[in-house]
C-alpha cells in the first residue's frame, strides 16, 4: 500500500492506494507546532481507525504548501517504519510540462491537482481549488500547465472582514435563504458564498476565452461542496483530485 499526503494550511489530507485504488482517505488538522512524533502518533491513530496495518505501507509521498510540515510528515512516516518517502519537489518526475517563469513556485498541491486532472483525458482543463486560498490551474488541450490565478478563500475573505472592518463573526454552512439577505450575518454568508460561486463563473469564462475553448471544470477543496450547489457552470466534483496526483505522481517515480 502506498500512503499520500498533502498538508494545507488548515487540514492535512491522507490517502492510502492499493493497485490503481484510494483504499481509504481522511483528514487531521494541521498543527505546525506538533512534531514529528506527535503526527507519527495522529497517522498511526488514523490507520488503527480505518483497520490499516502499517506493515502494509511500502512506500509514501508528501506534498505541502506550509514549507516546515514537510520534515516533520516525513519524519512520522519513517517513525512509522516507512522507508521510502518522496517529497514533491522540483526534482520529482511529475510528466507535467508547467509553462510558468517560475515552475518550482507553483505549489506541490496545485501540480499534483494538474496531474490528476489531465489524467481524466479532458483537456483543456481549469482545476479549481477551495481552500484557505481559492486557486485555478489551467491545462491547455496538451496538458501542459499554461496559467494559475489564486485570491484569498472563504473563511479567509470573512476572517479579513471581521478583522478589519470589524463585522460579526461569521459560520458557513449549507444554509440557503436566498440572495437577498436582510441581517448582516447572512448578508457576510451570502457575499461569501454566492460571490464565490460568481467569482468561479466570471474566472473559467475568462479562462475559456484565454484558452480559445470551454474547458472542462474540476472541483476540490474542503470549502467546495459549500459553493458547488450555486454555480452556473459545468463542472465535476473530486473530494480526492490531489491524492489521487499524489498516487499518480508516485507511480511516475517508482514505476
Amino acid at each position: 500500500m502506498l500512503i499520500a499526503v498533502n498538508a494545507g494550511n488548515s487540514r492535512v489530507l491522507l490517502g492510502g492506494y492499493e493497485e490503481d485504488g484510494q483504499v481509504f482517505s481522511a483528514s487531521i488538522a494541521t498543527e505546525p507546532k506538533l512534531t514529528r512524533d506527535d503526527y507519527a502518533c495522529k497517522l498511526q491513530q488514523v490507520l488503527l481507525l480505518y483497520g490499516v496495518n502499517v506493515r502494509r505501507i511500502h512506500g509514501g509521498i508528501v506534498s505541502s504548501v506550509v514549507p516546515s510540515m514537510v520534515g516533520v510528515l516525513e519524519g512520522a512516516l519513517r517513525l512509522l517504519g516507512i522507508r521510502d518517502v518522496i517529497e514533491v519537489s522540483s526534482g520529482v518526475k511529475t510528466g507535467l510540462n508547467i509553462r510558468s517563469e517560475q515552475p518550482r513556485q507553483v505549489g506541490s498541491d496545485r501540480v499534483a491537482a494538474a496531474v490528476a486532472a489531465r489524467a481524466k483525458g479532458k483537456l483543456p482543463c481549469v482545476a479549481v481549488t477551495l481552500g484557505t486560498a481559492t486557486t485555478f490551474t489551467a491545462l491547455d488541450g496538451s496538458g501542459a500547465l499554461v496559467g494559475s490565478a489564486i485570491t484569498a478563500g472563504v473563511q479567509l475573505s470573512l476572517l479579513a472582514l471581521r478583522e478589519q472592518a470589524q463585522l460579526p463573526a461569521v459560520a458557513i454552512d449549507a444554509k440557503d435563504e436566498g440572495i437577498l439577505a436582510r441581517n448582516t450575518v447572512d448578508a457576510m454568508r451570502v457575499g461569501a458564498v454566492y460571490g464565490a460561486a460568481s467569482l468561479v463563473d466570471g474566472m473559467v469564462e475568462r479562462f475559456a476565452e484565454a484558452l480559445g475553448e470551454t474547458p472542462y471544470v474540476v472541483l476540490t477543496g474542503e470549502l467546495a461542496p459549500l459553493v458547488t450547489p450555486y454555480l452556473r457552470i459545468p463542472f465535476e466534483y473530486d473530494e480526492s483530485l490531489v491524492l489521487d496526483g499524489l498516487h499518480l505522481i508516485w507511480k511516475k517515480n517508482r514505476g
